[in-house]
């Protein structure tokens, strides 16, 4: 029976030296379960492995980005305890499309280390299942997330509130660093958070009170929706209420 390993074979304490460390022994007989965030890039490929803007072949790689780095060992290409935090996916059987964008927990086997122009990852394998974590983010404890939030905004700090919304509306609209700044940067009574409620295990009421520098006086509560994003709990939309 093949022998299922456990992710957790990163180094062990700050201070140890990489020959002491607990690193995984590739060979081909062994399977690794990892978990970790799954995109698909594309590559520049032959002739030149460049640009495709230029003429090389465009080649899609599945790559899993790690929660954990895992050191490996034993491979000619990777060398003694290589620490690897980004895994080129090799998916035979076709299961990895529906897990795009998501974390999912990897059973894979055949792992060598990337040694030419078409690996595109430090450590490669091949997929034998996928699935959910083990410990999926919990969305009730999104709270601190909203917290963080509004407080962020009862100084301005527009940057450090957009980290806390996902990040295909924080780069630009109503929710990025730039508007959000703008606006609550500018407020002639800061926003004061007063409390917030939780409605459903992704959703909250925040109830907030400012002054707009035109002197309009709002005390109103918006609900915020979250959603999973790797291990993190991020804000997905907010919808205002009592017209602020």
């Amino acid at each position: 029976m093949k022998l299922l390993l456990p992710l957790l074979l990163a180094f062990v304490g700050c201070g140890m030296s990489s020959a002491s460390a607990a690193c995984l022994e590739i060979s081909e007989d062994q399977q690794l379960e990892v978990t970790g965030d799954l995109s698909r890039p594309t590559f520049a490929g032959p002739p030149n492995y460049t640009d495709v803007r230029q003429g090389d072949a465009p080649e899609p790689a599945y790559i899993l980005k790690l929660h954990t780095p895992i050191c490996v060992t034993g491979d000619e290409f990777l060398g003694d305890n290589a620490n690897v935090d980004r895994i080129h996916l090799i998916d035979d059987g076709k299961v990895l499309r529906q897990w795009l964008g998501k974390s999912v927990s990897i059973v894979g086997k055949n792992m060598f280390g990337g040694h030419t122009g078409h690996h595109h990852a430090p450590l490669l394998m091949t997929v034998v299942t996928a699935a959910a974590p083990s410990n999926p983010v919990d969305p009730s404890v999104a709270m601190t997330t909203v917290e963080a939030f509004y407080y962020a905004l009862e100084i301005g700090d527009g940057a450090s509130a957009a980290m806390n919304i996902v990040p295909e509306k924080r780069g630009k609209g109503p929710l990025s660093a730039k508007a959000l700044s703008a606006f609550y940067g500018t407020l002639k009574r800061p926003l004061a958070l007063l409390n917030v409620a939780q409605l459903a295990p992704n959703q909250f009421r925040a109830r907030h009170t400012f002054e707009s520098h035109n002197g309009k006086v709002c005390d109103g509560s918006s609900v915020v929706t979250t959603r999973e994003e790797g291990d993190l709990n991020l804000i997905d939309r907010i919808r205002a209420e009592n017209g602020c």
